[in-house]
């Protein structure tokens, strides 16, 4: 049974008319009440102190790789992998951690997920002497593991708290979370930690820079203990209500909703179109130290503010998209536009990069951060379109599976082709993944099913409410 067949079951869309009585009818009404709750920015902002908190620990290693290479006496492919955990272990995650949030909701999986980073973030605190790589790895995987539920939630906190004109904007706010605390790690991690001669100051620097996340993090995750709610009492929208009433009605498993997304076509095309930009923005994170110090002697500082400035960009790229796609609705033609001018951007970065015009790094990292990191939100409600009335969680999550292992896959590719052949090829890989992620966006359908529900839902609650005889609803 096709998606579109379940959910007109259960809203009796295209059904014959149906006789129901006046208790019924009241019952339909109740289910469509809806009211959106102030706390809701509440929710949004606790949430994405603790995305940024976690999220700044996946490159503070790779942003300097030359320097924590020399100081735990490691290789640059060792440090590569600090920042892989975070794709690695979310794939390796994904089942039971999409479980975990269907069943628990959105504030037990918050705490877990928060508290299992707070412990991490501790133990890396006591990695700081040239013999504990193994423990500040430790530490890094803690962190890592628990960004399978930090991953699923945008969409799903925007869907459960936000009305639906400020979905997508909701979506995009709580990315920029993920996103400002890359940026603030790319800034503030090589101004802490800097290649001194001696590797005791570089420990210091280390030790400086793990008791401020640590503490920081413990104090997030008291407020999300203490003020982080789950679901609120009347949903936010009749897009929501009816999701609720469809889930409810349908009583499906977590496998059962899984099998019906490997079926639907558009969402598969979405996962490896989205996998392939995102995957390079991974690589991108990852790698950027060794980009650009192959060309700028002693760039550590001018890496870390490039990185500032790519993803700074993208945090602006991330809402002004939310807010176009939620005025607008025209989520292909938005994306399209959006993945074509990333693709322009890397251009314009391998360029400038190789020609070594410093001021022209600067300028094209915008550029591209803007367009490539802002297709971050974009993905997600592309996601929502296609999927709905599936839940967020679930849809979420498995579309960051591609983007992690395409970013992994990509990572080490590329990191063994600097190590030998410089970054040129990068440079020319990097350009053909987006192009083929390009194409792919271009021929995936324009499907608006979530809109496509809304629309139903108003109707629906108007026609039960104009309908005084009890006749019949119709979705």
């Amino acid at each position: 049974m096709t998606e579109e067949k379940d959910l007109s079951q259960v809203l009796c869309v295209n059904n014959p008319v149906k006789v129901i009585n006046s208790e019924e009818k009241q019952e339909n009404n109740n289910a469509f009440q809806t009211k959106v709750y102030k706390r809701r920015w509440l929710m949004l902002c606790l949430f994405i102190l603790y995305n940024g908190l976690s999220t700044f620990q996946w490159a503070q290693y790779s942003i300097i790789t030359n320097i924590v290479s020399r100081y735990y006496g490691v290789s640059s492919l060792a440090i590569d992998w600090t920042s892989m955990t975070f794709m690695g272990y979310y794939v390796a995650f994904i089942f039971p951690a999409t479980y975990f949030v269907n069943r628990w909701g959105l504030r037990w999986s918050n705490i877990v997920g928060c508290g299992v980073a707070c412990i991490g973030s501790w133990i890396k605190v006591l990695s700081v002497s040239p013999d504990r790589f193994y423990v500040t790895f430790i530490g890094q995987s803690l962190v890592a593991s628990i960004q399978t539920l930090v991953l699923m939630m945008p969409g799903r906190l925007a869907a459960q708290w936000f009305d639906s004109n400020q979905v997508s904007t909701a979506t995009s706010l709580s990315i920029f979370g993920n996103q400002m605390g890359v940026a603030i790690c790319f800034l503030l991690t090589p101004m802490i930690v800097k290649n001194h001669e001696n590797l005791d100051d570089i420990g210091v620097g280390l030790s400086r820079l793990f008791w401020h996340q640590a503490i920081l993090i413990t104090i997030v995750f008291l407020f999300i203990v203490i003020l982080f709610e789950d679901d609120p009492k009347l949903p936010p929208s009749e897009t929501r209500a009816m999701q609720k009433l469809t889930q409810l009605e349908l009583d499906e498993s977590v496998l059962d909703s899984i099998k019906k997304l490997c079926k639907n076509k558009q969402f598969l095309l979405l996962c490896n179109s989205y996998g392939l930009g995102i995957g390079v923005v991974n690589v991108t994170g990852t790698l950027l130290n060794q980009i650009y110090v192959t060309h700028f002697e002693n760039g550590e500082e001018d890496a870390g503010r490039i990185g500032l400035a790519m993803v700074l960009m993208g945090m602006l790229g991330s809402v002004s998209f939310g807010v176009i796609v939620d005025k607008t609705h025209k989520y292909k033609e938005t994306t399209v536009i959006v993945y074509f001018l990333a693709l322009c951007g890397q251009v314009f970065f391998s360029l400038s990069t190789y020609f070594e015009i410093k001021w022209m790094v600067y300028l094209s990292a915008i550029f591209l951060g803007y367009f490539m990191v802002g297709y971050f939100a974009l993905g997600y409600e592309m996601c929502a379109e296609y999927t709905y009335p599936e839940s967020e969680g679930t849809t979420g999550g498995i579309l960051n599976v591609t983007n992690n292992l395409y970013g992994m896959v990509l990572v080490l590719i590329m990191g063994r082709l600097i190590e030998e052949y410089g970054d040129v090829p990068v440079h020319v890989g990097l350009f053909v993944t987006l192009l083929v992620g390009f194409v792919i966006t271009v021929l995936t359908k324009n499907v608006k099913r979530r809109q496509d529900a809304k629309r139903n839902a108003a109707q629906y609650v108007g026609v039960n409410q104009s309908d005084e005889n009890g006749e019949c609803e119709r979705s």
